[in-house]
């Protein structure tokens, strides 16, 4: 096998599973948000959310094993798991590390759903915003395509489909969100008139 291969594998892997991730969040806003009511399909968007973030975690997990099978930077197991432990861009590294913690707990947490509080789940659940940005910081920081106009473009679009998607979230609350602040105020507020126009 070329002796770049596994350069190759970690690079495209990486960028792969940074690209996964960002739709993942995009699905997960337009699953929870409702944004594209009547047209979308709820067991449909979370079908292709749950599958983009596992697909995400895979790309990881090659992204790892390129980097332990290249021979350029020596990365073992504490390289590759312990934060600062690296050598080699020990920051970026480090990030990148955190990152891989952060998605893992998000993503097991998916599955487990049925049986944590809907509170242990949502708090830990929009740590996918804050894992987006870290994994954008750690390929900027530590990887070697940065100089590329093709990935430059990319990261740019990834970055706008992040930040809109954070948007939506913001201004248009889950439907949970909606509901629990319907029952704070109470059936007389929800009974009483639109002062709305129209």
């Amino acid at each position: 096998m070329n002796e770049t291969t596994w350069w190759y594998l970690s690079r495209a892997s990486g960028i792969v599973a940074m690209v996964l991730l960002v739709f993942s969040v995009l699905w997960g806003v337009m699953l929870s948000t409702r944004a594209l009511k009547p047209h979308d399909r709820p067991a449909w968007l979370l079908e292709v959310h749950k599958w983009l973030g596992g697909t995400a975690l895979a790309m990881t997990a090659l992204h790892l094993i390129g980097l332990a099978l290249d021979g350029y930077v020596d990365f073992g197991p504490s390289e590759l798991f312990v934060p600062g432990a690296s050598s080699y861009r020990t920051l970026a590294v480090a990030i990148g590390v955190v990152s891989l913690y952060v998605m893992i707990a998000v993503q097991a947490t998916s599955y487990m759903r049925r049986w944590l509080s809907r509170r242990a789940w949502h708090r830990i659940h929009l740590l996918s915003y804050v894992l987006v940005w870290t994994t954008a910081i750690h390929a900027g920081l530590a990887g070697t395509d940065t100089v590329n106009r093709a990935y430059q473009a990319l990261a740019l679009l990834l970055t706008m489909i992040a930040v809109a998607a954070t948007m939506v979230r913001i201004l248009q609350p889950a439907r949970e969100d909606r509901s629990a602040a319907a029952r704070r105020r109470g059936p007389t507020a929800a009974s009483e008139p639109s002062r709305l126009p129209g």
